[in-house]
């Protein structure tokens, strides 16, 4: 997905949310904003948003001085849904479609976005999407791949987030499957490093390796060589979220492989994906 001029103001919009919860001064913020104007104004816009916002971020983080700004934002998302992790597994357990209430509840996860919302309800999130489902929805064609896989690859996004994952790990390792997650090789923004796995305890029931990248989504110019070789691999692979659907959905070895399960928080994101704006989707190419 190439960048669009939307991106453009969620570029500054990321980078206010960022000093924000950095605790920058407000007099910084002003000076801090306008040495990154010129940066943001030769970013390429054919490349991917998640590869711009990436690089813009990298220059913020040495301008402030802190390479993990969002660290106790993490953890503190990642308590909040271990929380209410034990009422998900007992509502999974009653379920008579657990593995497809499995994929809701990990997309509901998906609203946990720092880098565009500094504040999010999980619990509303939680019943919007066991209430509304998928308004793309190619589960039957998933279970026609999982059927024919032994193994599976997540591709994780957000910290918190990965809380919702486990569950959908434990449904899939339940089926015998064995899972592969993936999660950043270092901080960025607030997406899941192998601390944050460790934390969600996804790293017990699952091979957790990092992207060996720090960039948002998972590029292929970017990532390891083993992980691009991983990925080539896997008949199977769950994509979660924005970033991952930008840096992948135009690429070839998506095309019937890669699920994407994500919510809808960008128009510009919407109208690539064929869907709308707040919309929850599980679909293929």
């Amino acid at each position: 997905m190439q960048s669009q001029i939307d991106c453009f103001y969620c570029y500054f919009k990321q980078i206010v949310n960022c000093m924000d919860i950095a605790g920058i001064e407000e007099d910084r913020k002003y000076q801090i904003l306008f040495d990154l104007v010129d940066d943001v104004k030769k970013m390429d816009r054919t490349r991917t948003p998640a590869e711009n916002t990436t690089e813009m971020l990298l220059k913020l983080y040495q301008k402030i001085e802190n390479n993990d700004p969002f660290e106790e934002s993490k953890e503190k998302s990642n308590t909040l849904a271990l929380k209410l992790y034990p009422a998900l597994k007992s509502y999974l357990q009653k379920s008579t479609n657990k593995l497809y209430d499995a994929l809701k509840i990990s997309v509901a996860g998906n609203i946990i976005d720092l880098g565009i919302e500094k504040n999010y309800d999980l619990d509303s999130s939680l019943q919007y999407s066991l209430k509304a489902g998928f308004s793309k929805n190619d589960y039957p064609r998933f279970l026609e791949k999982l059927a024919s896989s032994d193994n599976v690859l997540i591709i994780g996004d957000n910290a918190g987030e990965i809380v919702f994952d486990r569950l959908l790990v434990e449904e899939l390792t339940n089926m015998g499957k064995r899972i592969i997650y993936l999660v950043k090789n270092s901080p960025i923004l607030n997406d899941a490093t192998m601390d944050d796995a460790r934390q969600a305890g996804i790293d017990k029931i699952a091979t957790v390796i990092t992207t060996g990248s720090h960039y948002l989504g998972t590029p292929l110019t970017k990532i390891s060589n083993e992980v691009r070789r991983l990925m080539e691999e896997s008949n199977l692979i769950i994509s979660k979220g924005q970033a991952n659907f930008e840096t992948l959905e135009h690429e070839e070895l998506a095309k019937d492989r890669i699920f994407f399960l994500l919510k809808i928080k960008c128009s510009c994101v919407g109208q690539v994906a064929n869907a709308n704006l707040g919309d929850i989707v599980f679909f293929t190419r």
